[in-house]
C-alpha cells in the first residue's frame, strides 16, 4: 500500500520525560537539535519503540487483526446492514479519482467503528517501550513535575479548507500512567480507503448481490458480507499504522566504544547471567532495548545468510571510498563471532578496529548497516552523527545521508554540531535551482526538497524545568536554521571583546 506507506505521520508526546510538549513531523529526514538534557534522545528511543511494535509481526494488521477476528458475528449482520454496506462500496467506487485515499461513507463506517473500540493494545505495547528504555516502571517515562500522566499520540495530516490548510486528526493514542498504559483507537479518527483495495471490494459486493433478492438473509450472503466488512476493517487498521511498520534500526551515541569493546560487553553478560544462579545478591547487568538490540544485530552479522548484498556502487561503498578512504571488513571467528578491521585503500592487510581512528570507528557501524541491514523504505536513527569527525567530515557525512534519503531511506538524528545545520540548508535551498545551474556547487548531487526535511527545535525552559519542542523553519533570509547555536557564537566573540577591552585598559 504505497499511499499508506509513503505519508508522514505526526508524533505528539506531553509530559513525556525531560520534553512538555511536542509536535513533530516525521519527515524522510528528521533532525533533533538543542542542548543536552533537552529530551532528544528521549523522543529519538520512542519513535524507535513504536516502530518496533507496530513492526513486529505487523502487529496492527496482523496478529492484532487475527486476535480480534472474532468480532463480528455473521448472524449479527441484518438485512439493512448488507444493503447500507453493498451503497458504501458503490459510493467508494464513485470516488476513485486520482488515487488519493478515500473517505469511508457513514453507512460502511457505522459497521466498522464500533469494531475499532474494542482495539485496546496498551498491555502489548508498555513491555516493549519499557525494553527500548532499560526501565521497569511506567511510570519512570512521565516528566518530573507531572500530576497526571504522559500523553502520546499519532496523528495523520489531512488537507482542511484553503483557509485553514491542514488538520491533524488523532489515529492513535496512549497515556503513559504510573502503573498502565491504555492504548485506543480514537473515534475521531478518520477512516480511508485506498484505490489499491477497491477491486477486490467490488468483486466480493457482486458475489454478495448474487445472493439476493432471490436468497434474502441467507447464510452466504451473510458471510460474504462479514468478509468484506473484516477485509475493510483490516486495511483501515493497516491505513492507521503502516509508516510506523517500516522496520527500524538505532545506532547509539556510544556505537564508538561498542564497536570497541563489543564481544567484551557480550562476554560479560552472559558471564554475569551464567553466575547469577549462584551468586543471588549480585544484580545482573540491565541494557537498554536500543543497545542491545545494536548488540545483537552486530553479532548477527557473523551470520553470512544475515547480510542483505547490496549493487555495486551503494552507499556504503561511496561512504567507504570518499571519506574513510579504505573498507570495512568482517571476518568470522572459529566460533562464528563477527570480527570487525578497516582496510585501507592500497594495503594489503587489515588493520583491527579498535586500532584505527576514532573517525573509523566511528562511521564503520554506519557503512555496516548501510551495506548489511537497512534497506530503502526503512528506518536509520543515528545519535550525534557528528561524533569525532572534523567539520569537513561532518559535511560530507551529512551528504551521504542526505544520499541514503534520496534513495527511499528515512533518517533520524540528533545532533549538536551547527555544520550539520549548515549543512542541511544549504541542500535544501540547492533544490530551488534548475539542475542546470548547480554545477560547480559542493553537495549538488545530493538536494534534498524542502518537505523532505524538517528541523526540530528542543528548547530548554527553566520554571519549571522543561523543554518544548518547536520546528525550524529553514530562514532564507538568515541564511539556514536559526538554531540556539547562535547565541552561544554571539556569547564567546563579546566575552573576546569584553577581554581584549580590559587588556587594552590595563
Amino acid at each position: 500500500m504505497a499511499t499508506s506507506q509513503d505519508r508522514n505521520l505526526t508524533l505528539s508526546v506531553k509530559d513525556f520525560g525531560p520534553i512538555y510538549s511536542a509536535e513533530v513531523e516525521l519527515r524522510p529526514l528528521t533532525v533533533f537539535v538543542g542542548p543536552s538534557n533537552t529530551g532528544k534522545s528521549y523522543l529519538a528511543i520512542l519513535i524507535y519503540a513504536l516502530h518496533k511494535f507496530f513492526n513486529s509481526s505487523r502487529t496492527m494488521n496482523l496478529s492484532f487483526f487475527h486476535r480480534h477476528r472474532g468480532l463480528l458475528d455473521e448472524h449479527e449482520i441484518s438485512e439493512e446492514d448488507i444493503t447500507r454496506l453493498i451503497d458504501g462500496v458503490d459510493e467508494i467506487v464513485s470516488r476513485v479519482n486520482d488515487g488519493s485515499p478515500i473517505p469511508l461513507p457513514d453507512e460502511v463506517a457505522s459497521l466498522i467503528r464500533p469494531m475499532l473500540s474494542d482495539v485496546l493494545l496498551g498491555d502489548d505495547l508498555a513491555p516493549e517501550i519499557m525494553r527500548c528504555f532499560g526501565i521497569d516502571e511506567t511510570r519512570k517515562l512521565i516528566r518530573h513535575g507531572s500530576e497526571e500522566s504522559a500523553k502520546v499520540a499519532l496523528l495523520s495530516k489531512t488537507p482542511d479548507s484553503p483557509e485553514t490548510g491542514y488538520n491533524y486528526s488523532p489515529l492513535y493514542k496512549f497515556d503513559i500512567k504510573k502503573e498502565t498504559l491504555p492504548a485506543s483507537i480514537p473515534d475521531t479518527a478518520p477512516l480511508q480507503i485506498g484505490k489499491d483495495a477497491i477491486e477486490e471490494y467490488i468483486q466480493i459486493k457482486s458475489e454478495i448481490k448474487s445472493f439476493g433478492p432471490k436468497w434474502p438473509n441467507s447464510q452466504e450472503r451473510r458471510f460474504l458480507a462479514v468478509a468484506l466488512i473484516e477485509n475493510i476493517f483490516e486495511y483501515i487498521v493497516s491505513y492507521f499504522t503502516n509508516p510506523m511498520s517500516r522496520p527500524a534500526y538505532y545506532l547509539p551515541a556510544d556505537r564508538t566504544g561498542i564497536m570497541h569493546a563489543h564481544k567484551v560487553v557480550v562476554g560479560s553478560l552472559i558471564q554475569g547471567a551464567s553466575r547469577a544462579g549462584l551468586r543471588p545478591g549480585r544484580p545482573l547487568p540491565v541494557l537498554s532495548g536500543v543497545l542491545a538490540d545494536f548488540l545483537e544485530q552486530l553479532i548477527e552479522l557473523g551470520d553470512l545468510s544475515s547480510r542483505r548484498k547490496r549493487p555495486k556502487g551503494n552507499l556504503a561503498q561511496r561512504l567507504e571510498r570518499e571519506i574513510l578512504s579504505g573498507s570495512i571488513r568482517i571476518e568470522n571467528s572459529e566460533t562464528g563471532y563477527p570480527v570487525f578491521s578497516y582496510r585501507q585503500t592500497g594495503w594489503t592487510e587489515d588493520l583491527p578496529l579498535m586500532n584505527t581512528s576514532s573517525m573509523v570507528s566511528e562511521l564503520a557501524p554506519v557503512v555496516l548497516y548501510l551495506r548489511h541491514v537497512v534497506s530503502p523504505g526503512e528506518v536509520l536513527i543515528i545519535e550525534e552523527p557528528e561524533s569525532h569527525l572534523h567539520p569537513a567530515m561532518q559535511v560530507a557525512f551529512i551528504r551521504h545521508l542526505a544520499a541514503a534519503v534520496r534513495s527511499g531511506i528515512r533518517v533520524i538524528i540528533t545532533t549538536h554540531s551547527e555544520w550539520v545545520l549548515e549543512e542541511l540548508a544549504n541542500l535544501v535551498r540547492i533544490s530551488d535551482l534548475p539542475e542546470s545551474r548547480r554545477k560547480g556547487i559542493g553537495g549538488a548531487d545530493y538536494a534534498l526538497r524542502p518537505d523532505q526535511v524538517g528541523t526540530w527545535l528542543f528548547e530548554p525552559q527553566k520554571r519549571p524545568k522543561r523543554s518544548v519542542v518547536k520546528e525550524i523553519p529553514l530562514d532564507v533570509d538568515y541564511g539556514g536554521f536559526r538554531s540556539d547555536y547562535d547565541d552561544v557564537a554571539i556569547g564567546t566573540h563579546n566575552d573576546w571583546a569584553t577581554i581584549s577591552s580590559r587588556i587594552e585598559e590595563s
